[in-house]
C-alpha cells in the first residue's frame, strides 16, 4: 500500500465508535480511530523503522512494532484485493461483469439530469408517481378484455424493460453528480443466477448516510419518472400494452428494493442502518453467538455490539430473516425449478419438434416457457461453475505442493 496515495476521512455509520474511509486507488476501507491515526503518522513521517520506533514511544509501547508490522502487512493484502468498505464493489459481488458505457459518455446526460435531484422537484415527482400509481391500480385497472399476449407485445415488454434498466442506471449516475460524487461506468453483470444492470458509485462512501441513500434511491425515482406520462397515458386511453408495461414495471420495483440481494433495497438498508458490509457483520455476530453457545470464548467482539441498542436489534433481525430467505432460495425455489425442468422440458420440447416436423408454427407457450427455462438452467450452470473454480484451483495448488 503506497502511503502518499491514501486519504482518510470521517466516515458516516451508526457506531458508536469512531470510524474513518480509507480511501486508496478508487477503492474504500472502513478503519478505526487507532489505525486512521496510525496511517496518518506514517503518511506524514515516512514508515521506516526510525518513524515506527518514534510512534511507538509516543504512545507508550502500545502497539508494539510487531503489532504494527502485522497490521500493515494485514493492510497490504486488502488493499490488493477488490474489497471495499461495506463490500460494495459490484465487480466482486457479479459472477460476470462487462463494462459497456464508458463514464465519459454517462457524464454527460448525470450532469444534464442531476437537477432532477433538487429536493422540492423530487418530492412533487415522487408524490405525483405515488397519486397516479395508486389511482391507476385502486380505480382504472381493469382486467377484462386483454390483449393476448403476442411475440410484438413480448418483444415491446422486453425493449421497455431494458430501456427503464438503463434509465434506472442513469439515475444513480445523476443522483452521485447531484452530489458531487464522481461515478464510474454503466455495465452487465451476472448476480447468482439473474443477469443485472451496473453502475459503478463506490465513490458515494465519501458522502453522508442521507445522501448515500437518495443515490440508492436514484434509480427507481428515475424509472418512477418514466411511469409518470405512461400512467397519466394508461388512465387516459386504458392502453392494454400500457398496462402490462406498468405492471411490469411494479414488480421490478418489488424486485430492485429487495434487502436480501445485493439490490438498491440492500444499499438502503445498509445506509439507514449505518452498517457497512451488513451480511459480514451479521456473519460476525452469529459466529459470536455460536460459539458462546458451546461454551467457547469468542476471539473477537462482533461489529454488532459497538451499535446502538435498536439498530443492533434491526441487524439480528436482519441476519436471521436473511438467512430464512437464502435458504428457502437455494433449498426450495432452485430444487422446484429443477422438479418443474424435469416434469415439462421434455414434454414441451417434444412438441416443439412435431410442430416444427410438420411445418407448423410451435405454440407461443411452450416457446416461451423452453427459453426461460434454458436462460435459467445457462445462469445457474454458470454461476456453480464460478463457485467451484476457486476450489479446484486450491486443491491443485495444494496437490502441487
Amino acid at each position: 500500500m503506497n502511503l502518499q496515495q491514501i486519504t482518510i476521512q470521517a466516515f458516516s455509520t451508526s457506531s458508536t465508535n469512531e470510524t474513518y474511509l480509507l480511501e486508496t486507488e478508487g477503492r474504500f476501507f472502513e478503519i478505526g480511530h487507532d489505525a486512521a491515526e496510525l496511517l496518518t503518522y506514517l503518511r506524514e513521517h515516512g514508515d521506516s523503522d526510525e518513524s515506527v520506533g518514534r510512534y511507538v514511544d509516543e504512545h507508550g509501547g502500545r502497539p508494539t512494532k510487531e503489532e504494527i508490522t502485522a497490521f500493515m502487512d494485514s493492510m497490504d493484502k486488502k488493499t490488493a484485493g477488490n474489497g471495499n468498505a461495506g463490500g460494495s464493489n459490484k465487480r466482486k459481488s457479479f459472477l460476470y461483469s462487462k463494462d459497456f458505457i464508458p463514464a465519459a459518455v454517462v457524464e454527460r446526460y448525470s450532469t444534464m439530469f442531476s437537477r432532477l435531484f433538487h429536493p422540492w422537484v423530487m418530492a412533487v415527482a415522487t408524490g405525483l408517481f405515488a397519486a397516479l400509481d395508486a389511482a391507476y391500480f385502486l380505480f382504472f385497472k381493469d382486467t377484462r378484455n386483454h390483449t393476448p399476449i403476442d411475440i410484438y407485445i413480448i418483444i415491446g415488454m422486453y425493449l421497455f424493460l431494458v430501456t427503464s434498466s438503463l434509465t434506472h442506471e442513469f439515475g444513480h449516475a445523476s443522483a452521485c453528480r447531484h452530489y458531487g460524487a464522481p461515478h464510474g461506468n454503466i455495465g452487465l453483470g451476472l448476480y447468482l443466477n439473474l443477469p443485472v444492470f451496473y453502475t459503478d458509485v463506490s465513490h458515494i462512501w465519501k458522502l453522508s448516510r442521507r445522501q448515500r441513500c437518495v443515490v440508492n434511491f436514484g434509480g427507481v425515482y428515475f424509472q418512477m419518472l418514466l411511469l409518470i406520462p405512461l400512467l397519466s397515458a394508461a388512465i387516459a386511453t386504458g392502453s392494454n400494452l400500457l398496462k402490462y408495461m406498468i405492471v411490469l414495471m411494479n414488480l421490478n420495483f418489488l424486485i430492485t428494493m429487495n434487502p436480501f440481494f445485493k439490490f438498491d433495497g440492500y444499499w438502503m438498508v445498509t445506509d439507514m442502518l449505518g452498517v457497512a458490509n451488513l451480511r459480514q457483520k451479521g456473519k460476525e455476530w452469529t459466529t459470536y453467538v455460536w460459539q458462546k453457545m458451546r461454551g467457547k470464548e469468542p476471539h473477537t467482539r462482533p461489529y454488532l455490539l459497538s451499535l446502538p441498542r435498536w439498530t443492533g436489534y434491526s441487524l439480528m433481525a436482519y441476519t436471521v430473516v436473511v438467512s430464512l430467505f437464502f435458504g428457502f432460495y437455494f433449498l426450495y425455489v432452485i430444487p422446484m425449478f429443477f422438479v418443474r425442468f424435469y416434469d415439462t422440458f421434455p414434454t414441451r420440447f417434444r412438441d416443439v419438434l412435431a410442430d416444427l416436423s410438420y411445418h407448423r408454427m410451435p405454440e407461443w407457450n411452450d416457446m416461451q416457457q423452453i427459453c426461460l427455462q434454458l436462460m435459467f438452467l445457462v445462469f445457474f450452470t454458470y454461476m456453480i461453475y464460478r463457485m467451484v473454480r476457486p476450489l479446484f484451483k486450491h486443491i491443485i495448488a495444494w496437490k502441487r505442493q
